[in-house]
């Protein structure tokens, strides 16, 4: 062939299909490229480049320094203040410096440079103020629903995050997660349970004879647990306050893992049992944990991350302390705090 590539295979990069043939491939592609046959310069020139992307966002990152570089200090007339330059005095310096002030304009205007860098700066504003938009959107999608509470009910009433909350009533096969903490349990008078879901965290502790009392806000779940395991679960309208319904003289068991909870929701559980728990009464709630616990590629979501190691002295202002680890298994982690004041 008279125009045959000079580049050499990459050692990287091997094609070992028998049925494909590499020559046919390369001819095909180059035939379907409009262009004159490259010289040997060429295919020289061209095996020399290196291909590297700006940004992994697919657009050009903006760099700050580097625009501020191409917007360098034109060329400004000398002062002839050096000694070395009295010479140059008189009709002369006055020639020589409008000679000097005209390149310089006319550098500014024809700058490759700075015509770089006015680019380079619009298109990061046309970045910016889409991405201020989006922010906006979002700002007034967030303001409508949560703080004019258009499309929620007050007091966060009837909260029900659905599928990612959801629980199964049976799940033969599988050890029960709870057991460490269902044995300590069953040293206590009551446990108030907060978001039993179909209640297998209830089934449970009727087997352990355990005696609750669950409370729940979605009428299927409470339909369905009195008419399968237990009557010992009331209906209420919204879960917060809490002390619309709490007993003060309870331990509480929160059967959802927290991960499945806004931020924001957390932090007003925990400030109102805060309020309405008494002293030396228990509080047990689960975090699930990032390893799965079979071979299932499908994992629950997890709508906040916690830090447990940040937990004692988040929860210790509250008046919770003491904590004790009732892990049964790795997958989920059960701790149980003490109201201490």
């Amino acid at each position: 062939m008279e125009n045959e590539p000079l580049i050499e295979p990459s050692p990287f990069l091997e094609i070992r299909d028998p049925a494909l043939s590499v020559q046919e491939i390369i001819q095909e592609i180059e035939s379907k490229i409009v262009l004159p046959p490259p010289s040997s310069l060429e295919w020289e020139r061209i095996s020399k480049m290196e291909f590297q992307p700006e940004s992994p966002e697919g657009f050009r990152k903006f760099d700050p320094a580097g625009t501020a570089f191409l917007f360098e200090k034109g060329i400004s007339p000398p002062k002839f203040t050096n000694p070395k330059l009295w010479f140059i005095k008189g009709p002369f310096k006055f020639l020589l410096t409008r000679i000097i002030e005209f390149y310089g304009l006319v550098d500014k205007k024809l700058s490759e440079n700075r015509i770089k860098a006015f680019f380079s700066v619009l298109h990061e504003l046309i970045r910016l103020t889409k991405r201020i938009q989006k922010i906006e959107i979002r700002l007034e999608k967030f303001y409508s629903t949560y703080l004019l509470k258009k499309d929620i009910s007050p007091d966060y009433q009837n909260i029900d995050f659905g599928w990612s909350t959801f629980q199964y009533f049976d799940m033969p096969g599988k050890l029960n997660l709870w057991d460490n903490a269902i044995a300590d349990l069953k040293s206590k008078n009551q446990v108030t349970v907060l978001l039993p879901t179909w209640g297998y965290i209830l089934k449970e502790l009727t087997i352990a004879n355990i005696r609750f009392e669950a409370f729940s806000n979605i009428e299927e779940e409470v339909n369905f647990i009195k008419s399968k395991i237990s009557s010992h679960i009331s209906k209420v309208n919204s879960l917060f306050p809490l002390r619309s319904f709490l007993p003060p003289n309870s331990d509480v068991l929160i059967f959802i893992p927290l991960n499945r909870f806004p931020s924001f929701l957390l932090n007003q559980l925990f400030i109102e049992l805060s309020s309405g728990m008494t002293k030396g009464h228990d509080v047990y709630f689960s975090i699930q944990s990032d390893h799965a616990a079979d071979s299932s590629p499908f994992q629950d979501i997890e709508v906040t991350k916690v830090d447990v190691k940040k937990l004692p002295a988040y929860l210790e202002p509250l008046g919770f302390a003491r904590e004790r680890n009732l892990t049964h298994q790795e997958t989920m982690k059960i701790l149980r705090y003490t109201k201490i004041n």
